[in-house]
């Protein structure tokens, strides 16, 4: 697992200072993301919540993302922030979205795949883990053909849009964390967070307070597979809209860190890869829904 300490001075020197005359900055604030969600779902006709039936009798929960802008990445000023987290730079999500209100559970996991040996923690409304990136890709395909709706990984770009939700800090609850907000290693504290004692696995889906959007556990319990490739450099060239470092080879971004991180390594913007074969015990997934154009 990588973990490497960064001083803001050395930040300067490798070009990850904070950046300037980004323009306007849509959502910006928790209260107008919950607010452009709503709006969003007015003015295309569409529900700001779907329920989508991805197996027999099976169904999916999905919240309407609208598009907008946002700093992907963090400010050198960020404690405990890595040099691939920047620069930090603005991003343009050109079009809305439904993602996954929950990560991908045992029971939606197995009515779509199969029966899973693998699961460490069972439980049907727990989040399906040791799972690998090929894996979540065939679930996203075999439940768009059941739902009729195309579903995929989001991109990691798609992904920290969603979990900020109108934040700017480091978590989207604010400067810190603490044991009550998520499912992480609370042994260990975040910038004068309170500690506490870890449950040391994973829990049911929706055991915390969701974020402005009404997504729930984007800090912990499983880290979350997304579509991206992962490159250390990639935001120095990245595209400013719907960008995505797409390809056949490499590594796969994971994000949102797990019931087994540090607070540190649950931050909005906090990166890490992982190989397929890897160690993936601690790794699920959650679903991207595309909305159909009309």
């Amino acid at each position: 697992m990588k973990r490497f300490l960064i001083l803001p001075a050395l930040l300067l020197i490798f070009g990850c200072d904070e950046p300037k005359n980004l323009g306007p900055r849509i959502p910006e604030s928790p209260e107008q993301a919950k607010s452009m969600q709503a709006e969003t779902a007015e003015q295309a006709g569409i529900p700001a919540e779907r329920s989508v039936e991805i197996a027999d009798g099976v169904m999916m929960e999905f919240v309407l993302i609208p598009a907008g802008e946002f700093h992907m990445g963090s400010p050198s000023s960020e404690a405990w922030r890595e040099s691939d987290e920047g620069p930090q730079h603005a991003v343009k999500i050109s079009r809305p979205f439904y993602l996954g209100k929950y990560e991908v559970t045992q029971r939606q996991y197995e009515a779509v795949l199969g029966p899973n040996r693998k699961f460490k923690f069972r439980g049907d409304d727990f989040p399906a883990e040791n799972i690998e990136w090929r894996q979540a890709g065939m679930f996203c395909n075999a439940a768009s053909n059941k739902a009729g709706h195309k579903m995929r990984l989001p991109s990691e770009a798609e992904w920290e849009y969603a979990c900020r939700a109108g934040t700017e800090t480091a978590f989207n609850t604010g400067a810190t964390i603490n044991p009550n907000q998520a499912n992480y290693n609370c042994s260990q504290s975040y910038q004068g967070g309170r500690t506490g004692s870890p449950l040391d696995r994973t829990c049911k889906v929706g055991s915390y307070q969701p974020n402005a959007f009404g997504l729930y556990d984007m800090h912990g319990n499983v880290c979350e597979w997304c579509q991206d490739i992962y490159k250390s450099d990639f935001y120095k060239k990245s595209p400013k809209v719907d960008p995505v470092n797409d390809g056949r080879k490499g590594a796969r971004v994971i994000r949102g860190g797990s019931y087994i991180h540090p607070p540190v390594m649950v931050r909005s913007a906090e990166r890490n890869k992982r190989i397929q074969g890897a160690d993936r015990r601690y790794l699920g997934f959650r679903v991207l829904m595309e909305v159909e154009e009309h």
